[in-house]
């Protein structure tokens, strides 16, 4: 009569193998993470933006976008740059993930203005180790955001 059990071979390999698939699982699952952070603080800020935009359009007033860079945040005011981000109108923090914001055209402050719906041709740079994403501020004050270097889902390559 045949036993009908594993060798300790077959167990090792089994094991070795599961170990394996649990290893490249893992490191996927990270690198999905820091795409979903990214995604997210992009669409945030383009959100933040959008809000302002319609804050300015509806009192009709015009807003300057300062950029602070440790730790990074960005804020609305009517006027100079206060000492803080939260002195400011509204402002936008950082979340608690990995993304950094690079790099904010203009010399770190632009303006959104109420009448007619304008704005400054600005753009926000967000980045992370998985990729990089930008958000845009046309002169007709349309707001996009995309992917420049990766693929991540939820935004468009640029």
């Amino acid at each position: 009569m045949q036993d009908r059990g594993f060798s300790l071979l077959e167990l090792l390999i089994a094991i070795c193998i599961s170990a394996i698939f649990a290893i490249i699982g893992i490191r996927h699952w990270h690198e999905q993470q820091l795409r979903d952070e990214l995604a997210y603080t992009t669409k945030q800020l383009a959100y933040f933006l959008y809000e302002v935009q319609i804050k300015a359009s509806s009192k009709n007033e015009n807003y300057i976008i300062h950029q602070f860079t440790s730790p990074w945040c960005i804020t609305i005011t009517h006027d100079e740059k206060p000492c803080s981000c939260s002195e400011g109108v509204l402002y936008f923090m950082k979340p608690d993930n990995s993304v950094e914001i690079s790099e904010l055209s203009n010399n770190k402050s632009a303006f959104i203005l109420g009448r007619r719906n304008m704005a400054q041709t600005m753009s926000f740079q967000l980045k992370n180790k998985i990729g990089t994403s930008r958000v845009l501020v046309s002169l007709i004050g349309r707001i996009r955001f995309c992917a420049e270097n990766s693929y991540i889902t939820g935004l468009p390559p640029c």
